[in-house]
């Protein structure tokens, strides 16, 4: 930071105030100074004398310091006594002025603002001096008793308004907090007195004999000699006192911050300095910067290199710089000081001060000498702060690790439970909703970890990104994450919520190359509805989020009958297994009819379980428990042999059909199902295009990519691909296209009213338009009624199925429906 010049701020504010004085000044001075008269005093000290004297006190003035503000006392009252008494007033400011002109820019070596402001405060102090003296005494103060009082007192009220003043500049100037520090500005009071006495008793002796002015001189010169070496001793002892007291303001547990403005204050203070600086070293080899100016200003800069052509560089190597003002010019600096402060680990820092004030000459020896003990108590508190800041890092990074996630920077479950306690001990209403990824071990099994690591954190961040600080979001391990939103009431406002994320998670993730998507499951409880505590709520959003997994729901809200089907879930999946073991599964066929023909060409194969003791468990619950426990891939090869042995059998009875089998969705991800299918069809003696695979469009369109290379194997052996379910899915248009899918079927949630709901009708048309336009055979299904019939027939529909045609049927049960089958033409 380069050094306050010119007309910057706080220049400009002792500008405009030092011309508020000299208009004060001269309007006073019209209006209650100039037509006082003149004193009575037949033999007035010369004008000459005055000057010189004026000069002189000016020139050679005692600065007591007041924090980094100067208070310069000096003998003037004694020559301000005898013009008061004897000069008339104009004459007496005009003299004061050029002997203080003299005295300053000549003696002291002041410029700029800082004269401007002493000399406009010299007219200040003149006038009001002038017009209280006439106030009080009148146009022609006497001599006597009554005259002393008068006089002495306006002297007084002088060096009060001087130290008010010269207070007012140093707070505007450099530092607000100086008005505090106004009574120890009025120390000077009682030499106010001895010279004004002085210069009383002067007076009196000049009316006798000119002479006397000789004695006078030699007191001033005494007086003036021994009030500095009494301040330069007072200084002395109250610069051990604020060096004894920046020993106390170090003290404590302060960090490296609270240390380093600590320092830089009294560095700035102590030497008489505009600006100081404290060069540490930083983290991974950079250097902090904290410099001071100004109204105590602090300006902190990280910085990769330090300049090595600096003039405070040699202080790096532990040698004090001193730089005095009138030598070489070095860079932006008049003069300046630099000292080492050595650290830990063998480090060192530089403290350095620059721009002396005005008050003092220059910085030198003995400076150095004070600067050096600061630097000495510094570097030990430097030292003890870094090394606290050290120890307070690990412990907040122990802390953090202990209530984040590593992988992602999310809050973990410890936290998630703390926050959660915190709102129900505030008593505030709030839904925890909890999401697993569906299938990503499969990512970390196929992929490998670190692109499921990636995964994890995208989650994470989009999750972030789309509650967008309306909650809290963490991960609580693995693929799970969990979301805490405050003043969530109802169900509905919670279940968008979910619904929102869902919508969020289906949008493809990119990882390099990749191009994954993360379909999660949705659990969700709402506090105080059901449960008061984080780990109730927590432990019943999970139930919650199971049963969304296992009944491919999506998002589910809590409720009562999960938790006691939790148990049941356990036991079913120990049954589910030991029934596909012994394959008691049973395979039912739907079939599929040609509504152009009337004939039936072909069936859909399905799985149905009857439980020894819970009876029929419908697919929509063992399906899921199967996939989510690893037994879906033996189910699915059970109903695959099964499907192809039978339709084997309707073609050797003369049925040319074929049989539709589902594929779960993580079926795709088997790099070896091609050649199972193949193995499977070689077996049964079927055709490969006798067999159509049905795949969800949510399965496709969630990892397309993948996808397509299993498809494309599928479609060499001549198996038929159809999309099941279409219409519920988020799948693209322009990669269907590309698939080599064969046929579609629409979902019978759009076909059960296309008799009576023409909104579903022009989804069903669209629909077939868009099959047929891409060249695919189009499947409805869920055709319970013949006008529903009727009406696909006349849309174009190529394919139907439901409860109209037939329900699901056992193998030998279709055999023989098959057999007393005659076309239904007519639609009956």
């Amino acid at each position: 930071m380069t050094k306050v010049r010119g007309w910057s701020r706080p220049d400009a504010r002792v500008a405009a105030l030092s011309l508020w004085l000299g208009v004060a000044t001269v309007v006073a001075h019209t209006l209650w100074v100039r037509d006082a008269g003149l004193p009575e005093n037949p033999d007035p000290v010369p004008l000459g004398i005055l000057l010189v004297a004026f000069a002189l006190t000016e020139g050679f003035a005692v600065h007591i310091r007041v924090r980094r503000g100067g208070h310069a006392m000096s003998l003037s009252e004694i020559p301000m006594v005898l013009g008061l008494l004897s000069t008339d007033p104009t004459l007496l400011l005009a003299v004061r002025l050029l002997g203080g002109v003299i005295g300053l820019a000549l003696l002291r070596g002041q410029r700029g603002v800082k004269l401007g402001f002493n000399m406009a405060l010299l007219g200040v102090q003149t006038t009001a001096t002038a017009a209280m003296l006439h106030a009080l005494a009148g146009p022609h103060p006497g001599t006597g008793p009554a005259g002393w009082l008068y006089v002495l007192i306006v002297m007084l009220m002088s060096d009060v308004i001087a130290a008010v003043l010269v207070t007012a500049v140093i707070a505007l100037h450099d530092d607000p907090t100086e008005w505090k520090r106004l009574p120890r500005a009025l120390q000077g009071l009682p030499l106010v007195v001895v010279t004004t006495s002085i210069g009383l008793i002067s007076a009196l002796a000049m009316e006798r004999d000119r002479r006397a002015i000789a004695l006078l001189a030699i007191v001033s010169v005494i007086m003036y000699f021994a009030y500095r070496a009494y301040n330069r001793q007072s200084q002395g002892h109250q610069q051990v006192e604020e060096l004894y007291a920046f020993t106390r303001a170090l003290d404590g547990p302060l960090d490296t911050g609270g240390v380093a403005r600590i320092v830089l204050e009294q560095a700035r203070d102590q030497l008489r300095a505009e600006r100081a600086e404290l060069i540490l070293p930083g983290p991974e080899s950079t250097y902090v910067r904290l410099r001071m100016y100004g109204r105590h200003t602090l300006d902190t800069s990280v910085v990769d290199a330090l300049p090595d052509t600096a003039w405070w560089q040699p202080a790096r190597r532990g040698e004090p710089v001193l730089v005095a003002r009138g030598g070489r010019v070095i860079g932006s600096i008049e003069d300046g000081i630099a000292v080492p402060v050595p650290l830990n680990d063998g480090a060192t820092g530089v403290l350095l001060v620059a721009d002396s004030l005005p008050d003092i000459p220059t910085f030198g020896e003995q400076h150095v000498r004070l600067f050096q003990a600061l630097a000495n108590h510094a570097s030990l508190s430097l030292t003890k702060a870094r090394l606290l800041d050290e120890l307070r890092q690990e412990v907040a990074q122990k802390e953090h690790l202990a209530l984040y996630d590593p992988l992602t920077g999310l809050p973990n479950r410890q936290r998630f439970q703390a926050l959660t306690d915190e709102l129900r001990a505030a008593d505030t209403p709030a839904a925890v909703l909890l999401m697993d990824l569906d299938r990503f071990k499969d990512v970390n099994d196929a992929l490998g970890h670190d692109v499921g690591d990636e995964l994890l954190r995208q989650v994470g961040e989009r999750l972030q990104t789309r509650i967008d600080g309306r909650g809290t979001v963490a991960r609580f391990g693995g693929d799970e994450f969990a979301v805490l939103l405050p003043d969530i009431r109802t169900h509905e406002v919670a279940v968008a919520v979910g619904d929102d994320l869902a919508a969020a998670m289906e949008h493809p993730i990119a990882i390099g190359h990749l191009r994954l998507n993360a379909r999660v499951s949705i659990g969700i409880v709402l506090a105080p509805e059901h449960g008061h505590d984080a780990k109730t709520l927590i432990q019943r959003a999970d139930v919650a989020m199971y049963v969304a997994k296992t009944t491919r729901g999506g998002v589910r809200v809590y409720q009562p009958d999960d938790d006691r089907n939790s148990p049941r879930r356990l036991a079913m999946v120990a049954d589910l297994r030991e029934a596909i073991q012994r394959h008691d599964i049973v395979v039912v066929f739907q079939p599929k009819l040609e509504t152009a023909t009337g004939l039936v060409v072909g069936a859909e194969a399905l799985a149905r379980w009857h439980h020894p003791v819970h009876g029929f468990v419908p697919p929509d619950e063992f399906i899921p428990l199967a996939e989510h426990s690893g037994l879906i891939r033996p189910l699915t090869l059970h109903v695959l042999e099964v499907s192809l042995r039978r339709c084997a059998s309707w073609r050797r009875m003369g049925h040319d059909l074929h049989v539709a089998v589902n594929l779960s969705p993580n079926s795709l991800q088997e790099a070896d199902l091609p050649d199972i299918v193949d193995r499977l069809l070689g077996q049964a003696g079927v055709p490969a295009s006798a067999l159509t695979l049905e795949i969800t469009e949510s399965t496709i369109m969630a990892d397309p990519t993948g996808a397509l290379v299993t498809l494309d194997r599928l479609h060499a052996l001549g198996v038929k691909l159809a999309i099941d379910d279409f219409g519920t899915g988020y799948s693209s248009l322009g990669r269907l296209r590309e698939l080599p899918i064969h046929e579609m079927k629409i979902d019978r949630s759009f076909v059960q009213r296309i008799a009576v709901d023409h909104r579903d009708r022009a989804v069903v048309r669209s629909a077939v338009q868009l099959g047929h336009a891409l060249d695919l055979m189009v499947v409805a299904e869920g055709v319970e009624d013949v006008h529903t019939l009727s009406h696909l027939r006349q849309e174009g529909c190529n394919l139907v199925q439901g409860y109209h045609i037939s329900k699901p049927l056992p193998a030998d049960d279709f055999a023989e429906w098959l057999a007393a089958r005659v076309p239904m033409l007519g639609g009956a």
